[in-house]
């Protein structure tokens, strides 16, 4: 079933800068129905806009006075600022706000302006900043914790989890049916959506998983490990981890990794950068080296005790190699980042390399905040929002207030609508998966999953 998208025409989104992340934001508020407004200083870039997508594109200095008066960006619901330069960005949010625009984004690189972020909210009035490197490496860092996760999402200020896998060959769910898993396995754990052959849908107690299923599993933080045991999944703490390339992803990656105990050994071979690296972060072993020398200078005892391999480099197909040759090697957490989508067509099928690209995690982060205040105009109940698959699921945390209908009755007496699951609850620190008998409270937090529908409200997933 094609999704229909709920237009909103009455909601306005200034995006400045047109390069990858600008355009990934713009084409997807874009098919939501938005009113968007794109100033970049190339004119080719808004040509291209312009082209592609149905905005209003402008040439010029998205920081200029005059330029966002002739374009009215005082009425900017949300103003959003991506370009490369930081200063820029700061400036153009600092003069939407001053004029009026109720929200503004900026993406914000350099760690000395990171730092500043309470000045910026604060006096500046700047909504929400995004340090993509930053991004990537926390995301790359949540997937390495549980080896067989393709993507993992924190919410309820980390007291809750989104975890996103696939059942593979060998895999214990394979052929088990959820009231099976539920019943024998005793993990404390929710499959909220199964998308099979492309197609999502949420799985009943009947849903028998097969080979190949990708699944979104929602629970409290700590149950991801103890259900992963029972069924048998590899939850081996990170010992020795590998990182490729020595940008800023790597540099942020290695510095969380070390804090929790791990050794990390980063190859760059550029003998500048390495020295760079070495000097800001002295417990890491950085080698100046081509990464698949370094390989083939490694005993193979060095990579059975590697637990992950992270291909950062600025070269994708570099990465791809690097990935490939690392998991035919047997290390068991592969991540391959990857700027160009059309390069994932090398993976074989069956491939357990997790590819992620920095500029997918700026956008979907920005995207997720702009849907949640977005959808506050109505309810401001709407904590964050996470888009799955382009957009086909989504997972909407709300805070529950006593306002809301249908409070206080069990779920075994509610409806809801089709193709919406309840994830989970967070009450007074404790995550519940919700059964019949459980109830919704004033003062709660509530994760819903819907495939292939909005929801801007918490009372829109009960069915009438």
């Amino acid at each position: 079933m094609e999704m229909k998208m709920k237009h909103r025409n009455d909601m306005k989104i200034f995006i400045v800068g047109g390069g990858k992340i600008g355009r990934a934001l713009t084409v997807q508020l874009a098919r939501d129905g938005y009113v968007l407004t794109v100033i970049d200083r190339e004119e080719s870039v808004v040509d291209s806009m312009s082209n592609t997508v149905d905005v209003i594109s402008f040439q010029g200095n998205g920081a200029s006075y005059a330029t966002l008066k002739e374009l009215n960006a005082s009425e900017a619901d949300i103003f959003i600022a991506v370009t490369d330069s930081d200063e820029l960005n700061i400036l153009s949010c600092m003069t939407a706000h001053m004029m009026g625009a109720k929200h503004t984004i900026a993406r914000i690189r350099d760690v000395d302006y990171s730092r500043q972020n309470r000045f910026y909210k604060d006096k500046l009035g700047l909504s929400m900043s995004i340090n993509p490197e930053l991004a990537t490496a926390m995301e790359i860092y949540r997937l390495l914790r549980f080896p067989l996760a393709t993507r993992v999402e924190v919410f309820a200020r980390g007291r809750a989890e989104l975890v996103e896998m696939s059942v593979g060959e060998n895999s214990t769910l394979a052929g088990k049916s959820l009231i099976e898993i539920n019943r024998n396995m005793g993990i404390n754990l929710l499959i909220c959506a199964v998308v099979r052959e492309g197609q999502a849908f949420v799985p009943k107690g009947d849903t028998v998983l097969q080979t190949g299923d990708i699944l979104y599993l929602t629970g409290a933080a700590e149950e991801f490990r103890k259900s992963f045991k029972k069924l048998k999944m590899p939850v081996k703490p990170l010992q020795s981890v590998m990182i490729s390339g020595g940008g800023r992803i790597s540099y942020y990656l290695a510095e969380v990794l070390i804090k929790q105990g791990a050794k990390v050994t980063l190859i760059e071979k550029n003998q500048g950068i390495a020295n760079e690296i070495s000097a800001a972060i002295s417990k890491a072993v950085v080698m100046c080296d081509d990464t698949l020398a370094y390989f083939d200078s490694m005993s193979g005892t060095d990579i059975d005790h590697t637990d992950a391999f992270i291909a950062m480099t600025e070269n994708d197909e570099y990465n791809l190699i690097a990935a490939m040759y690392a998991e035919s090697q047997g290390i068991n957490k592969v991540v391959s980042r990857i700027n160009n989508k059309s390069r994932l067509k090398v993976l074989q099928p069956g491939s357990r390399i997790c590819t992620i690209s920095r500029e997918d995690v700026a956008a979907d982060r920005i995207l997720g905040y702009s849907r949640s205040l977005l959808n506050a105009e109505d309810n401001d109940a709407v904590e964050s929002l996470y888009r799955l698959m382009d957009g086909k699921i989504e997972f909407i945390e709300f805070k529950i207030d006593v306002k809301d209908k249908n409070l206080n009755i069990p779920l075994k007496d509610l409806k809801l609508k089709r193709n919406i699951l309840l994830g989970c609850i967070i009450r007074d620190m404790t995550t519940i998966i919700p059964r019949g008998d459980d109830m919704l409270m004033p003062g709660d937090t509530a994760l819903v999953a819907t495939i292939n529908r909005q929801i801007a409200r918490l009372q829109d997933i009960f069915a009438d």
